[in-house]
């Protein structure tokens, strides 16, 4: 795949053959072009400017550098990278010291081109520009609010309300500063995307791009694409993390669970799954105390990146072998194809073999052993019905288990537990070995 420095070797060759100067003395104002690739399910693509291809192999989340072209109209071809068929074809009409940034927007099935023209020239002196585009189409229309990193937005006004789909706002010449940009549904102040902290130096000119993210805290991600040739663009991920934690030990009494020392979910019996929480990414000591004492029963360490989801499972025995432990799961929140569920499975009963799952009669992951999760599986939604079988026995052999009809729904996400013991011999049948469905979206 070609770096950004090679597409502008590209920019370069191609610039004569799309703006071709003259004899003058005084070259004729001309007009700049970007584009930029915000189509989270495309292809990487090629692009093509007056029928020359000006860029190769442009991955998701990727801006040209600037194009030098002579003002007028302006054919442009986005295709998948080595085919000559257009997903988008657009007519720009270029107007001198302009800028204009052609960003590919919306799912690769309904992809087209959202044109954004600005003028040319820098920001004042000692002065930043910041424009804000809505490239996220399943995200509804927003506020977007742009403060000081300590702002407190029950009491701020959105800096630029209700942004739907495709929006864009006006230039924001602002002092060099650290800001701070959080995202709200429009009439909201709960936030679905907080930036952190972000620096903003004089000079910059950026062109702030919400792009959907699949597969994380938030549902957005920004794109600050600047003017530079190269390394222009900074993808900027919520500074936050999902944290869902399950109580999966059988023998351990219900639990207070402790990050950093403080408490965060109280008096947690087995077999509980919390909500997602919240929290700020970064690295945890996750403790485990015997409800309302201090008596710690597991410790261990936990490092949450940015924008990620993470299910932490508590399992084992607390007064036995194997021992009390964390199993911890990734998440994957990105959405599955139309009409499909994503379903995993997870291994948390500790006295259970390796098993083989079977998923309406059919085989659909073999050894699974104690402590595992295993990947997402996409699968048609319906009824099904689960199948338990010692690792490696005969398909025709009697199950070790079999579930009730589970159902799953089209777009959808599913973790089923298979958790208890097996056999039980405690007497207590809220400890019998089953599968437990769990919501994952």
């Amino acid at each position: 795949m070609k770096t950004l420095s090679q597409w502008m070797l590209l920019l370069t060759a191609c610039a004569s053959l799309v703006a071709c100067g003259g004899g003058s003395d005084h070259p004729p104002a001309q007009a700049q072009l970007r584009v930029i690739h915000a189509s989270p399910d495309a292809p990487n693509v090629d692009v093509y400017a007056g029928g020359n291809k000006v860029l190769s192999n442009v991955p998701y989340q990727a801006a040209s550098g600037l194009l030098t072209v002579n003002p007028g109209a302006l054919a442009v071809k986005v295709t998948p990278t080595g085919s000559s068929t257009g997903v988008i074809n657009a007519t720009l009409d270029l107007k001198a010291d302009t800028l204009t940034t052609v960003v590919a927007v919306n799912e690769v099935a309904k992809i087209e081109p959202l044109v954004i023209t600005e003028a040319s020239a820098a920001p004042a002196t000692g002065k930043a520009r910041l424009r804000v585009v809505h490239g996220a189409a399943t995200a509804p229309a927003v506020d977007i609010y742009i403060t000081t990193p300590a702002a407190d937005l029950a009491t701020t006004a959105a800096t630029i309300p209700n942004v739907a789909f495709k929006g864009v706002s006006a230039a924001l010449e602002v002092a060099p500063a650290d800001y701070r940009v959080r995202v709200t549904a429009a009439g909201s102040k709960t936030v679905v995307f907080d930036s952190g902290t972000l620096p903003v130096a004089a000079g910059n000119d950026l062109l702030a791009v919400a792009v959907p993210q699949a597969n994380g805290s938030a549902p957005i991600s920004l794109l600050l694409v600047s003017r530079a040739s190269s390394g222009n663009v900074t993808q900027v991920l919520d500074v936050n993390a999902k944290l869902r934690v399950v109580h999966a030990s059988p023998d351990a009494p219900a639990v207070d669970v402790l990050a950093n020392g403080s408490a965060i979910l109280s008096n947690v019996p087995f077999f509980t799954a919390s909500s997602y929480l919240t929290v700020p990414a970064a690295n945890y000591t996750v403790a485990l105390n015997l409800a309302g004492t201090s008596t710690q029963a597991l410790t261990g360490s936990l490092q949450l990146a940015k924008a990620s989801n993470v299910t932490v499972f508590a399992m084992g025995l607390a007064a036995g072998s194997p021992a009390l432990q964390y199993l911890v799961a990734k998440d994957d929140a990105s959405l599955p194809p139309a009409g499909q569920a994503k379903v995993r499975v997870v291994h948390a009963s500790p006295n259970a073999p390796a098993v083989d799952v079977y998923a309406n009669d059919a085989l659909v992951l073999s050894n699974v052993a104690f402590p595992a999760v295993a990947d997402y599986l996409k699968v048609p939604s319906g009824s099904y019905v689960f199948k338990l079988r010692a690792a490696g026995a005969a398909a025709s052999s009697a199950p070790a288990f079999t579930s009730g009809a589970v159902t799953v729904d089209a777009g959808k996400i599913y973790t089923v537990v298979a958790r208890g013991l097996l056999p039980n011999s405690t007497g207590d049948s809220s400890k019998d070995f089953t599968l437990s469905v769990l919501a994952d979206n």
